[in-house]
């Protein structure tokens, strides 16, 4: 992080009040705009999340994600990458493809999570270009760390993906798998993604949801049964009030033997 500082500067934004930040000293920024003081932990963490910006489902699953994380990770990074035969792996590829990214853009991965997402966009952009990992989940974030180490552009921030701490118009594509369906601000959350995308740069968003057409199904109902969240459905009105809407896509993700994470995908672009 020390060799991307002014990188870093450039693109944060005070999430309170959308100014510009400073370097106090090691492990502290500051707004220069409202006086709002920032944290940066000894691994690198930003911490740009004040507590009056988390409220209700996103405390309880902030909450949730911090109590949780270790076990998450086992699942994520040990567990379905052998459960799904790498099949799961697979298809954040063919998701991440869909931002048509080039070396040296700049990409903006929401809900990061423990960073499944980032080797995967680390080279898609390479060493030029820039990943930014952004989760509500201190305990998430740092396991996220393991993975961005091994890279100099790679930087992460704990915010609230529906006031996201970042510069209007900065990033080449901007990219969600999981978390959207529980959001308490949902739309607040797909306008910030349009905020920050550069005009022309594509947004994509995944979740878990299950094709309509298979619902009333035997196993669409024993799917629906098994997790509640697979009645979501794809926020397409609310993308459609911030940016241009282009298609979704339903799919199953599958091991040799059982079906696995329902899910939808959205396209979008920004004008």
């Amino acid at each position: 992080m020390q060799q991307y500082d002014e990188v870093v500067l450039e693109f944060l934004r005070c999430p309170l009040c959308r100014g510009p930040l400073v370097f106090l000293d090691k492990g502290k920024l500051q707004c220069t705009k409202c006086g709002h003081v920032y944290s940066v932990s000894s691994d690198g963490i930003i911490d740009m999340l004040p507590d009056s910006l988390v409220s209700g489902r996103d405390r309880q699953w902030m909450k949730w994600y911090d109590e949780n994380a270790e076990q998450y990770y086992r699942l994520f990074h040990r567990i379905i990458p052998i459960f799904t035969l790498g099949l799961e792996t697979r298809a954040r590829r063919k998701w991440a493809k869909l931002l048509e990214l080039r070396k040296g853009d700049r990409v903006l991965d929401v809900a990061t999570g423990t960073g499944k997402n980032l080797p995967i966009l680390r080279k898609m952009v390479g060493e030029n270009g820039l990943v930014v990992g952004v989760d509500i989940s201190i305990s998430m974030l740092r396991y996220a760390r393991k993975i961005a180490k091994k890279y100099q552009n790679v930087a992460l921030i704990r915010a609230n993906a529906s006031h996201l701490p970042l510069k209007d118009s900065y990033f080449d594509g901007v990219f969600h798998v999981g978390g959207i369906n529980t959001f308490e601000e949902k739309e607040l959350a797909i306008k910030e993604m349009f905020r920050v995308a550069r005009p022309g740069a594509k947004i994509v968003i995944v979740d878990e949801g299950l094709d309509p057409k298979l619902r009333n199904t035997k196993r669409g109902q024993k799917l629906l049964k098994q997790n509640a969240l697979y009645s979501s459905l794809p926020p397409v009105d609310e993308i459609k009030k911030h940016g241009n809407y282009l298609c979704v896509e339903w799919g199953i993700l599958l091991n040799k033997w059982l079906a696995f994470w329902p899910y939808y995908l959205v396209e979008a672009r920004k004008p």
